[in-house]
């Protein structure tokens, strides 16, 4: 097969992004399967062999994009949407079709660009959910933010009701997108994980190495990641470990306390937190993955206190590296860590509950040594790219011959 895959950004060395992480892994793995894989990024084509192609539309793909754009304008015009941006990707698409025709493309929902692709190109466009913002939680947003919200999700909906297949990676985010954008459920679709790589010499987190009272949280600090949670309960975990200490990893976003409203982390810690809880925590901003390495290994709990999340792979590595963890019980979580055995959950944006989470865990480090064993194992067995990468290749397959993908 000649699989296109699409990436908000490549090389993957230009920055962090779950999407760019999920594309990676799966090229990776279908080339060794023998197939040929390009992606579209950035108005660029990058073959299987490295090599990148600048891509300007061009002839009957060039044709093909202008009619879906015509009628595209008859009926929206919207700005939430981004539909100038989602008629250049459809563009691109076009254009590396016409360099090598693919026989399958796979892209996000975002924006409901995978509808525009779909017109774009005869080869199918399977739609892969790694977000589908209707799902997201309220948040404090403008008048214009909210407006702009509906037109995204309206746009999405479009394209999944539309796309021939849908694949989710995992059935709360499957059935809650087919609720919300009105798709049959009994449409061709399929529930495959993200995956990770385990290599053998990956290092792998043991309780002799690890700091009984270091708690890690790696995430964007905003919103969606829960930032305030882990902050606040962090702060309730004083109170029964007062030798606890926190370190953050990730961007500083800003938290939205109300429409129009974003506080950085000192801003929000200054405003919230007592100088005796400001003095446990270390903020480290944005780091490399080989600089949170040793931070995660050091840690005696890594945390994920999202809102919200689709397949996050900061939960996947810390997974993958035999980290004890603790995460908030976002739907879907609870596909991949088994409560009370491979890590614990905890209810979403409630920090007194993940405050006895950590103390569960800090209290009882043979226990938390031995749910990290766990999610290791879990992580070899179900969401390793071997297992995964086969079956995505599976559904490929069924997708382009005449029976589709199996649900």
């Amino acid at each position: 097969m000649h699989i296109g895959l699409c990436s908000p950004h490549w090389p993957p060395s230009l920055g962090a992004n779950g999407i760019v992480s999920y594309v990676a892994a799966v090229r990776d793995h279908f080339i060794a399967r023998g197939h040929e894989v390009s992606v579209i990024s950035q108005e660029r084509l990058y073959a299987s062999d490295g090599s990148a192609v600048p891509l300007a539309a061009r002839g009957a793909g060039r044709i093909m994009a202008s009619i879906g754009e015509k009628f595209a304008r008859l009926r929206e015009d919207a700005k939430g949407a981004l539909p100038e941006v989602g008629r250049n990707v459809a563009r691109q698409i076009a254009a590396a079709h016409q360099i090598r025709p693919f026989d399958i493309v796979e892209m996000e929902e975002s924006f409901g660009w995978s509808e525009r692709a779909g017109r774009a190109i005869a080869a199918p466009v399977v739609t892969r959910l790694h977000g589908p913002q209707a799902l997201k939680p309220p948040r404090h947003l403008t008048d214009e933010e909210l407006r702009d919200e509906r037109d995204r999700c309206a746009a999405e909906a479009r394209a999944v009701r539309s796309a021939p297949v849908v694949t989710a990676p995992t059935r709360a985010i499957m059935a809650g997108a087919c609720r919300s954008y009105g798709r049959d459920p009994a449409q061709t679709s399929a529930v495959i994980a993200n995956p990770i790589r385990l290599r053998a010499n990956t290092p792998r987190w043991s309780l002799e190495g690890a700091d009984p009272d270091h708690v890690l949280m790696v995430g964007r600090f905003d919103f969606w990641k829960g930032a305030d949670t882990m902050l606040l309960g962090f702060e309730h975990l004083l109170r029964l470990r007062p030798h606890a200490r926190l370190t953050m990893v990730g961007p500083n976003e800003g938290l939205e306390t109300r429409p129009g409203e974003r506080l950085s982390f000192e801003q929000f810690a200054e405003a919230r937190l007592s100088p005796e809880v400001r003095a446990r925590i270390t903020y480290r901003g944005l780091l490399k993955p080989a600089e949170i390495l040793p931070l995660r290994m050091s840690a005696m709990a890594t945390v994920i206190s999202s809102r919200w999340e689709n397949f996050p792979y900061i939960l996947l590595e810390a997974m993958a590296a035999g980290s004890p963890l603790v995460s908030t019980d976002w739907p879907g979580a609870d596909e991949i860590v088994l409560d009370g055995r491979s890590g614990l959950l905890s209810p979403v944006a409630d920090p007194a509950p993940l405050a006895l989470a950590l103390d569960r865990l800090l209290g009882d480090p043979q226990r938390a040594a031995a749910m990290g064993q766990a999610a290791r194992d879990r992580c070899a067995a179900e969401f390793s790219l071997e297992v995964v990468g086969d079956k995505l290749l599976d559904c490929y397959a069924r997708t382009i011959g005449p029976a589709g993908c199996r649900p």
